[in-house]
């Protein structure tokens, strides 16, 4: 087996990967948002927010409407993510192939969700009053998910035999 290189892929999507970028509004400032971070460069100064302080944000009031709206969607779409990647992570090298569909669904419901977040936020053609938004590493998520489907038993050897009681 060679699902570890499914876990691995995950991590670098939960951790490293800007899921999108994006322009603020009147052209103010600019950046990219991870799944759990967003690093925003604006005239105010450099900003590096973790997911946390900005639900933080939507609890003391300062979010509020669409954005407090986009940040909880944003949340559940990292939630998400999160699961699928522990749940790969649990099995490292060892996953079952039955469980490469929870992987799929995972990591198309979390773009969907991550696609609704910023539909809320910057309008559906991603460009709006709020800025503009590229969702480039959404798109490379479903790719993956695309991929994952078609080629699965590329994660598995050709003698090794389907159980399904693993």
């Amino acid at each position: 087996m060679r699902t570890w290189i499914i876990a691995v892929v995950l991590c670098i999507f939960f951790f490293i990967l800007p899921l999108q970028c994006f322009v603020i509004g009147d052209d103010k400032g600019l950046g990219i948002q991870g799944a759990v971070y967003r690093w925003q460069m604006t005239l105010y100064g450099d900003s590096l927010i973790p997911m946390t302080k900005e639900l933080t944000y939507i609890q003391v009031g300062i979010y509020s409407g669409k954005t407090a709206l986009s940040v909880i969607l944003w949340s559940l779409g990292t939630v998400t993510l999160a699961l699928t990647t522990i749940i790969s992570l649990l099995y490292w090298n060892r996953l079952p192939r039955y469980y490469i569909r929870s992987v799929i669904l995972g990591l198309v419901g979390a773009g969907i969700i991550y696609l609704a977040s910023l539909c809320v936020q910057y309008g559906p053609l991603f460009s709006g009053p709020a800025g503009i938004s590229l969702p480039i590493g959404v798109v490379i998520m479903f790719l993956s998910a695309i991929f994952l489907f078609f080629y699965q038993e590329w994660f598995f050897y050709p003698d090794e035999p389907i159980r399904a009681d693993v």
